[in-house]
């Protein structure tokens, strides 16, 4: 069953004050999705981890992860630990060290959400 209705302006001003949505709303698991990638990325440390690791050519262990960044190991871990429940890096084990790897096709999903957005703001002349 569609939710899409149109929305008549019942102001009682010169000039009608209310914009017609003609979209279907966003799934909440999938807001919910987007919204945790999203703000995984919202801090600036975590978008250097993701900017470093996006450029390395396979796994990078921790410990190189640290030495790029002006923080402590717990805060270290703290922000690849969000990053990793967010979906946005894989992790893996070897013996005491975790080594870390981008996953494209999560950012991938965080960026098809943006063009979405982007091209219905085109097309509606925004």
């Amino acid at each position: 069953m569609s939710k899409t209705r149109q929305i008549v302006c019942t102001c009682t001003t010169e000039t009608a004050c209310c914009v017609a949505l003609r979209t279907e709303p966003i799934d909440e698991s999938v807001s919910a999705d987007l919204s945790a990638g999203f703000k995984a990325l919202g801090d600036p440390h975590r978008v250097a981890v993701v900017h470093l690791l996006s450029a390395a050519p396979g796994p990078v262990c921790v410990v190189d992860i640290e030495r790029h960044l002006p923080l402590s190991q717990s805060t270290v871990s703290y922000h690849l630990k969000t990053l990793v429940d967010a979906g946005l890096l894989d992790r893996e084990r070897r013996g005491r060290w975790s080594y870390y790897t981008i996953r494209p096709d999560r950012l991938a999903e965080l960026s098809e959400a943006l063009d979405r957005y982007r091209s219905v703001l085109a097309a509606t002349g925004s």
